[in-house]
């Protein structure tokens, strides 16, 4: 057999109709996507809205710039957050894609138009009809069909769990039937013997690429994320309910002071003294009037107590002490492709996988 003409036009052809001998790139996120998955924790937007707070609380009571203490303070510990993961991230997708392509590079000799001569391309330029010439140690390079050959064996442990060789048999009437007999798996290892095969299925329509396509699954919150995630659902309920209480207790104290239970300016209920001069409180609707001024404190004062509830320094420790120990895995040649993954596999006791070394769900 001597193969496809090789032309410009047939490849391009093949090409449009079975697809190229490539698996899309991994999707190589931006630094903006980046910087916007940190807000998928609740922590990180709670953070946030505590110093947008912080500041308009701050500038209310104190002015500028001593009013942007507080609020710039958790700022910059969102933002150490924030850079530190993102910049981590993006250099663990850059490496992983690297690495992906790196690893998809293969010399395959291919006849075309010659049932002699061989022409050695790139792997990834590899159509369907070609015929390819194979040798032991050779990766197969796509889903073919062995046309001639002997004593050719295969490794496709990956796929099927097998430990044992697969041995192939070129095509006939009865390899044809028997299934994978005379089948060759794109990706699996050719461990002994040579011959030739012609390219059935490439790129996502191989077998692989089925795999790969149907394995493709989101990532899910960890158990340190659970955990503060409950953490913060927790503070952030106590931290409203002495909020409330702090509120209604100021609002009762006004109440009795505008019923004269209390007298005028009375700060403490149980050792009231009156101040003068002391405006009374009125229901007039004027900056002027204490009343509105008292509710407006009164207000600040519950709200301040929401935000210094937040423990804003935790997740900055949790993020510096994941990036450490993701820098000395990388230094081991143990990529980690996110943050999370250091604290997933670091509180991993046992390891579950089935005989072809995958990771599967139950």
């Amino acid at each position: 057999m001597t193969g496809h003409s090789g032309s410009d036009e047939e490849i391009a052809s093949r090409k449009k109709h079975f697809g190229p001998n490539s698996f899309p790139p991994p999707k190589i996120k931006s630094i903006m996507d980046l910087v916007l998955e940190n807000f998928d924790d609740p922590i990180n937007v709670i953070l946030l809205v505590a110093a947008i707070v912080s500041i308009a609380i701050g500038l209310f009571k104190d002015g500028f710039p001593r009013g942007l203490i507080d609020g710039v303070s958790i700022i910059i510990a969102l933002m150490i957050i924030i850079i530190v993961n993102s910049v981590n991230n993006y250099i663990s997708e850059m490496r992983l894609a690297a690495l992906i392509n790196s690893s998809n590079v293969q010399e395959v000799a291919v006849h075309r138009g010659s049932a002699e001569d061989t022409h050695t391309i790139d792997g990834r330029d590899i159509v369907v009809g070609d015929i390819v010439s194979f040798a032991s140690g050779m990766k197969v390079p796509a889903d073919m069909i062995m046309i001639s050959g002997q004593d050719v064996e295969c490794n496709e442990s990956d796929f099927t769990g097998e430990l044992e060789f697969k041995l192939k048999t070129r095509i006939n009437d009865k390899s044809s039937k028997d299934g994978d007999a005379c089948y060759m798996i794109g990706k699996s290892l050719i461990v002994k013997g040579s011959g030739k095969a012609v390219v059935v299925a490439v790129g996502d329509y191989s077998l692989s690429g089925e795999i790969e396509r149907a394995s493709g699954v989101g990532s899910e919150p960890t158990g340190l994320q659970d955990k503060l995630e409950v953490m913060a659902v927790k503070i952030g309920n106590f931290g409203i309910l002495c909020a409330v209480l702090t509120f209604s207790s100021m609002l009762f104290r006004v109440a009795l002071e505008m019923t004269n239970i209390i007298p005028c300016g009375c700060g403490n209920i149980t050792n009231c003294v009156k101040i003068e001069p002391c405006q009374a409180l009125t229901f007039e609707f004027t900056m002027k009037n204490r009343l509105w001024t008292e509710i407006m404190n009164t207000f600040i004062i519950a709200v301040t107590v929401i935000v210094v509830a937040i423990p804003e320094g935790l997740p900055l420790a949790v993020t510096i002490a994941l990036s450490f120990s993701s820098a000395k895995m990388r230094k081991l040649n143990n990529l980690v492709r996110n943050l999370k993954s250091a604290e997933v596999m670091g509180g991993a006791t046992h390891i579950c996988s089935d005989k072809t070394g995958t990771l599967t769900q139950n």
